[in-house]
């Protein structure tokens, strides 16, 4: 019996204390409003108000019964407008993967325009490669990947956009005899020992580097592997190895590392990063994630 009219109709009789002025608040004739509040007492069980032929006035049952009324139609207000903020894509939660390499700029800049723009949209990142990212958007473990392009013919059931381009650049050690250059050819690393991303769990990049180096007239001695962009800067660190990375990675300093540019005009060494999803995916939250990345994206 309870609902949101019939709460009105109580709260304007508590609130004017006098049915003329109530039946006048809520747009209805005395008698039906009389008789409604009659069928409201029934139903709690209890009287709600006191009246005589010249007052009415809230019984204790009443006073509590008219927090409560406040209250539900509180609930109604929120629940309504929660339901259009979803629906609008400005609440919800989101997943998103990764790759290590633009969790230095491209990353935390563009989940810092988000969070701006759509706040009480609940965010859960994860650094994974582009192979994994792949599996969990296929499998519904993410939402939303930050990956390396182009994909894989099997990743059909995703859709990208270009986020942003990168170029590659070389870290060298900074004991390294080319560690003081202003920037170096690729070719003046041949004989040098690589340091790649792994084959199996990062392809694409472990490839990027074979096309660079051949096409630079050698083939690169790779006799490290690491699947984060963070194990090969430890290895160049280290002495071991010398490795081709993004230049978006120049931010991530390291006293034992050098960033050099490549002079090298390749098409090899470019890079781009975009955004994927699971195609048909309606999630309301997502294309307000989309609707931001597109805005802050490179011009294809």
């Amino acid at each position: 019996m309870l609902n949101s009219r019939l709460l009105r109709q109580f709260i304007a009789v508590a609130e004017e204390l006098h049915y003329g002025r109530a039946a006048a608040r809520v747009g209805i004739a005395q008698s039906p409003l009389s008789q409604a509040i009659q069928k409201l007492e029934a139903h709690v069980g209890t009287p709600l108000f006191l009246r005589n032929k010249r007052t009415v006035s809230l019984t204790p049952a009443g006073r509590i019964f008219l927090e409560e009324a406040y209250q539900w139609l509180k609930y109604e207000r929120v629940a309504i407008e929660r339901t259009q903020h979803a629906c609008n894509g400005e609440t919800g939660q989101l997943s998103l993967g990764f790759i290590g390499s633009v969790g230095y700029g491209f990353m935390p800049e563009l989940i810092g325009h988000f969070r701006r723009r759509y706040p009480q949209v609940r965010l859960r990142v994860v650094e994974m490669t582009t192979k994994d990212q792949l599996e969990q958007l296929k499998g519904r473990g993410l939402d939303l990947g930050l990956l390396r392009t182009p994909l894989p013919q099997e990743a059909a059931p995703i859709e990208t956009h270009l986020y942003k381009r990168d170029r590659l650049m070389v870290a060298l050690p900074k004991s390294h005899a080319l560690a003081g250059k202003r920037s170096i050819a690729l070719k003046q690393l041949a004989g040098e020992s690589f340091v790649a991303f792994s084959r199996e769990k990062v392809p694409a990049a472990h490839a990027q580097l074979i096309s660079a180096c051949t096409e630079a007239g050698f083939y690169p001695d790779i006799e490290q592997e690491c699947s984060q962009v963070g194990g090969v800067i430890c290895l160049v660190a280290a002495g071991l190895s010398v490795a081709l990375v993004p230049s978006n990675l120049a931010s991530l300093m390291h006293p034992k590392v050098q960033y050099l540019p490549l002079a090298d005009r390749s098409r090899f060494l470019g890079q781009e990063i975009s955004v994927a999803w699971r195609r048909g995916d309606d999630n309301p939250a997502l294309a307000s994630f989309l609707k931001v990345s597109r805005a802050r994206a490179v011009r294809a």
